[in-house]
């Protein structure tokens, strides 16, 4: 192993995360981050000590890859981010809190083991509980997902590795309670669903930290926004006692693309959710998470120049817009939308692009879209079939209607099937 001093910090495969953080799904896997690949999981949530889940034989051998600026599977999300030039997790984490860390690092064992755990960054993604049914997602995030595809699929949700409906890894409450000894050196937390707002270990957590003063904890959230009361508990009235709370909500656009995207919005009840926190929780600094994706790469431009207008969203803060883009479905993609409809939606991406008012970081998010749209490809005739198929057959499930929501997309079905005729003529 190379000498440990804050140098490490800039190579390019050292993270300060496995020394300071603390990440597990729902289904009970622990992993490094929410970034690493979920199917290489370094732990899971078990009857044993969180020290023991710190210490197994894949986390070792991660600390010491990273130790000698050796590249690990798991983290190749990071890595491919970094080759596109955007600021990764790794980075981010081993700017804020890494030189403060490295006492941490200097103390791992020669096998990679850590003798003691600090917290600093939590994670825990407690359950699937969520009061929403977004395209994009599934059971293992949705419990109304879950529910749908256990009733109306008449689906086995042993398929997704899932015994019931609501997934937790928290259900009798032993896991929160052998990490309680660790919430005392938190300097953050990261609150993401299932749906967090409505999730009682989220307040469970929040009345620790009141009940041990700990209120300059950094509260960080991806939410859907939606619903701000829980049983007799209003998130409001925490978040009026931490002194830093930042939200960054799920908002791919508004109206009726907003309603369908993400069934169980009510775009007029979101709008006033925001104003309601402008006017009763100011110092809360409220983002945006959106992801990009066919269903609603049209109107994206237009519903971000809406939010700064209204001054919901201030387009100046550095690192203000978590901008995705939609991977899964790959059918959902941009990149198989017709390349004729995608030129005619550069106009508007190159318009917030170019917007010189905006920091740089939310437009550099801006150009990943606007490349996508630009690169020349062949379409996916069959990835085409496969989106519309999908959504006609969920339509029909839930009394939904994708034309209506979304009319710009009827040229989209209508270049698809006049493809496929010719397709068809040529191969008779």
């Amino acid at each position: 192993m190379k000498t440990i001093d804050k140098t490490i910090l800039d190579t390019e495969y050292f993270c300060i995360m496995p020394w300071v953080h603390f990440h597990a799904l729902p289904n009970k896997k622990v992993l490094p981050c929410c970034m690493a690949d979920s199917d290489k999981p370094v732990s899971n949530v078990d009857n044993k000590s969180i020290l023991h889940m710190m210490n197994t034989d894949e986390y070792k051998k991660l600390r010491l890859n990273m130790l000698n600026n050796w590249p690990s599977d798991i983290c190749q999300r990071c890595y491919d981010v970094e080759k596109l030039g955007t600021w990764s997790l790794r980075q981010s984490n081993n700017a804020v809190r890494g030189e403060s860390s490295l006492n941490l690092v200097k103390s791992t064992k020669m096998d990679g083991g850590i003798d003691k755990f600090k917290l600093k960054y939590l994670d825990i993604r407690w359950s699937n509980i969520c009061n929403f049914k977004c395209r994009s997602c599934g059971p293992e995030f949705s419990s109304l997902h879950a529910k749908e595809y256990a009733d109306k699929k008449e689906g086995n949700l042993t398929v997704f590795k899932m015994e019931d409906i609501v997934v937790g890894n928290n259900k009798d409450g032993s896991f929160f309670e052998r990490m309680t000894p660790y919430l005392h050196h938190v300097e953050e937390v990261y609150f993401a669903g299932g749906e967090s707002l409505i999730t009682p270990e989220h307040y469970q957590l929040l009345d620790f930290w009141l009940e041990n003063e700990q209120t300059d904890i950094k509260l960080t959230y991806t939410t859907n926004f939606s619903v701000f009361k829980y049983k007799d508990k209003n998130v409001l009235d925490y978040w009026k006692k931490f002194s830093n709370v930042e939200i960054f909500a799920s908002l791919d656009g508004m109206g009726s693309v907003a309603e369908y995207l993400r069934s169980g919005t009510k775009w007029t009840e979101i709008e006033n959710n925001i104003k309601m926190v402008k006017e009763k929780a100011p110092h809360v600094k409220f983002h945006i998470t959106p992801t990009i994706s066919i269903w609603n790469v049209h109107q994206f431009p237009k519903f971000y120049e809406y939010l700064v207008d209204k001054r919901y969203i201030n387009p100046t803060y550095d690192g203000g817009l978590r901008l995705n883009m939609l991977t899964h479905p790959w059918y959902a993609s941009i990149q198989i939308l017709p390349y004729a409809y995608r030129k005619k939606l550069i106009a508007d991406w190159r318009r917030i692009r170019s917007n010189g008012n905006y920091d740089r970081s939310v437009r550099n998010a801006f150009a990943v879209v606007l490349e996508a749209l630009k690169t020349k490809q062949s379409t996916s005739i069959d990835g085409l079939e496969k989106f519309f198929d999908t959504e006609f057959a969920t339509d029909k499930m839930r009394s939904e209607s994708l034309f209506e929501s979304i009319p710009e997309l009827k040229e989209v079905y209508q270049w698809m099937q006049a493809a496929k005729e010719v397709v068809n003529k040529d191969n008779s």
